[in-house]
């Protein structure tokens, strides 16, 4: 498909046979999985994942692409495409599925992050290129700079794989930053989702503040030997705020 790069939706197409069979080793198929995968585009990927032969749903918004993806999964009967906006599609139709894949455009992976959040228990693993200093959020740990809000929020619902860099010479156009591959496992673990993320949110937005401060509708003073409520957000590990929130609760 020739297609011209459209800025506004942050295209940049992979283009590199070795670095996309690279991504596919990791991405780990078969025609028994069950497949989302973001933005098709050209179909750098997409081409390779129809031939292992899983099910796979596709969503691309922009039109040109859709509509070719649409008249080309005629020829498939386990591929479907649906033309649309991921962040505003409603998944329910198509899950539960084994994995969720894709070249993401920069300007919304975070949005992205929290949509796969609200359907963890129906996505078993992502696999997402995402641009690097985006990925070394989502798998920084406690203390370590790039610490905050979707670092915590990823390794309590996920374990988190930051599995290689990508250079910019392997996409068209080549963007101005490193990209990496990253792989999310997501976790069978009950908490109240909406609670961790607000009391990671509200932590972190106030960072500079203790605990105590920044997090004062959820302090009690029964609770102050059972919490370091005098740490601030970034010294907590992703473990804290789960028992952190369990306390909430109480």
């Amino acid at each position: 498909m020739s297609h011209r790069p459209k800025k506004s939706l942050g295209q940049h197409f992979l283009n590199d046979k070795n670095m996309i069979a690279k991504i596919m080793r990791s991405i780990d198929i078969n025609e028994n999985d069950t497949v989302i995968e973001i933005g098709p585009g050209e179909g750098a990927l997409t081409h390779e994942l129809l031939k292992t032969q899983c099910e796979l749903t596709s969503f691309e918004l922009d039109t040109a692409f859709a509509q070719k993806w649409i008249e080309k999964s005629k020829d498939y009967l386990k591929f479907t495409c649906i033309e649309g906006d991921a962040l505003a599609l409603d998944w329910s139709p198509y899950l539960p599925v084994d994995k969720c894949v894709g070249n993401i455009p920069y300007n919304i992976s975070r949005s992205l992050m929290y949509k796969l959040f609200s359907h963890r228990m129906q996505i078993n693993e992502t696999l997402f290129m995402v641009q690097k200093e985006f990925a070394e959020k989502l798998a920084a740990q406690a203390g370590e700079d790039a610490y905050g809000i979707l670092s915590v929020l990823s390794a309590c619902f996920a374990d988190v794989e930051y599995l290689f860099s990508i250079p910019p010479s392997v996409f068209y156009p080549p963007p101005k930053v490193m990209s990496a591959c990253v792989r999310l496992s997501f976790k069978d673990i009950d908490i109240n989702d909406a609670l961790l993320i607000e009391v990671v949110q509200t932590a972190f937005n106030q960072r500079r503040k203790t605990l105590r401060n920044s997090l004062k509708r959820y302090y009690r003073p029964e609770l102050e030997e059972k919490f370091s409520w005098g740490k601030r957000a970034d010294e907590l590990s992703p473990e804290d705020y789960i028992a952190l929130v369990d306390l909430a609760l109480k």
